[in-house]
């Protein structure tokens, strides 16, 4: 005998099942259609992407070895006397030949891509892409005309604007439920604060400097371009109060292979400091084995002093004796390019 009630024949669940599979179809079809097309935009928005950041990196190069050749030039003005320096500046424009050429490479390359690939793109994400675009070209213009500060402006504008592309391009992404969380609740160590701020990292850096003088440029002179105050004002650096004058002024370090390093004036004092005891360490090795020949003698020097010791205003004014400061002050060397 039949059963009355619908839900109790087979085929009333056949037909469930069968609906269920076909809208489990459906949706997976336009899923699959929308994921496809979106992979496909995101291909085309890399191969512009691509040629621009490789045009970038190509013009931030370029902008650095122009700055290192004109510090260069300002700061070893007699190309007889530092003929490593006059030597380095030759390469330094070879290089910045090479950097800008393909760097115009790269930018028609993404230009053409860009133009090429633009209508599958939504109205958003070529918009963001057209401003970057247009950074980009301010920033070779910049780079061009040897406005080193306002170019790495412009870098810093078109590095945001890419990444507003990137983002744009990826989407929504479901973010991490408990990085809030984590952010509320992570526990920051703080230590005793310190007037004078020297990591490791600042050490680090001020050790490769030592190195650099101790080795390859042992034989070359170096510049230090002192800050404007301290050119003005000359008196400071016998003054008492030489460490609260100049504690937040900068200083910059060039030497003749286009290495330059902007210091602090703490990081600056422990560098002459340390090329102080080094030199005075080479000294005492030469005494003792004055009268020994030997073909190779290595030494190692290793240095333990406090920072607060390094600060303090008698030894500051004897390490700036030390110091012979360059006739351009450091302002003016980074605001602009300066004329040999």
């Amino acid at each position: 005998m039949p059963t009355t009630d619908p839900w109790r024949d087979p085929r009333t669940w056949a037909a469930i099942v069968g609906a269920v599979i076909g809208l489990f179809g459906f949706v997976f079809g336009i899923f699959s259609a929308y994921w496809n097309r979106r992979e496909s935009r995101l291909e085309a928005l890399g191969k512009v992407l691509q040629p621009l950041m490789r045009a970038a990196h190509h013009l931030s190069k370029a902008n650095k070895t122009r700055r290192s050749n004109e510090m260069l030039r300002a700061s070893f003005p007699d190309a007889q006397a530092a003929k490593e320096a006059a030597e380095r500046c030759k390469r330094f424009v070879e290089q910045y030949a090479e950097c800008v050429k393909d760097a115009e490479k790269e930018f028609q390359l993404a230009d053409s891509e860009l133009e090429a690939r633009s209508f599958r793109f939504p109205d958003k994400i070529e918009k963001r892409c057209r401003s970057a675009f247009g950074s980009l070209q301010e920033f070779s213009k910049l780079v061009n005309e040897g406005l080193f500060d306002m170019a790495d402006v412009l870098f810093a504008k078109f590095r945001d604007d890419f990444t507003d592309v990137q983002a744009a391009g990826r989407g929504w992404t479901p973010a991490n439920p408990c990085e809030w969380a984590k952010r509320r609740f992570k526990r920051t160590e703080e230590g005793p604060a310190h007037r004078f701020e020297f990591g490791k990292r600042e050490m680090k850096a001020v050790t490769e400097l030592v190195a650099k003088r101790a080795s390859s440029q042992a034989q070359n002179t170096f510049a230090v371009h002192p800050p404007k105050k301290l050119m003005e004002r000359p008196e400071i650096a016998a003054s008492d109060a030489v460490v609260d004058e100049l504690e937040n002024c900068v200083f910059m370090v060039v030497f003749q292979d286009g290495t330059s390093k902007m210091l602090t004036f703490v990081e600056l004092m422990v560098f002459v400091y340390q090329l102080s005891v080094l030199q005075y360490e080479v000294m005492q090795m030469q005494t003792t084995f004055a009268h020994i020949v030997t073909e190779e003698v290595k030494l190692e020097v290793k240095m333990k002093f406090a920072i607060d010791d390094v600060m303090r205003p008698e030894l500051v004014k004897v390490l700036l004796r030390r110091i012979d400061f360059s006739s351009i002050a450091c302002d003016e060397l980074n605001r602009s390019r300066v004329s040999a």
